[in-house]
């Protein structure tokens, strides 16, 4: 995945993308939340780790793109109002949303940081336990 592959799919994923017509948009992280159509997309959690692996270093210099902040800040912020005391989604539904909310929190606060190899400890011991537990 390129850069602006990258910043394309945050885009989508935020809701913050002006090609609503996209299927993208509306089966993206936010877009699928709203209107829930009973289902969880674990591909567009993963999908937001890997453009954020990609885009990394551009959390590193000195003036940060707003368009990048703004993308994951929506989907931390959005994505947590979205299903708070939400009657739409199962309680386990709920713990997985906030589950990947957290990740994609945590990640994002240590990208800032500067600490790149803190954020994405996380997501690569959930991958491995997903993949320890399909083999098992």
């Amino acid at each position: 995945m390129t850069k602006e592959e990258a910043y394309i799919l945050l885009s989508f994923h935020s809701c913050r993308n002006n090609d609503i017509e996209n299927e993208k948009w509306e089966n993206g992280f936010l877009g699928s939340l709203r209107p829930f159509q009973g289902k969880l997309y674990e591909c567009n959690f993963i999908e937001i780790m890997e453009c954020l692996k990609v885009l990394a270093d551009d959390f590193m210099k000195p003036t940060i793109n707003l368009t990048l902040l703004s993308d994951v800040y929506s989907i931390i912020h959005l994505g947590r109002r979205w299903i708070d005391g939400a009657d739409f989604v199962t309680q386990k539904q709920q713990k997985q949303i906030i589950k990947w909310v957290d990740m994609i929190q945590d990640c994002f606060y240590y990208l800032l940081e500067g600490d790149v190899d803190t954020a994405f400890l996380e997501y690569e011991e959930y991958k491995e336990y997903k993949i320890d537990n399909k083999e098992s």
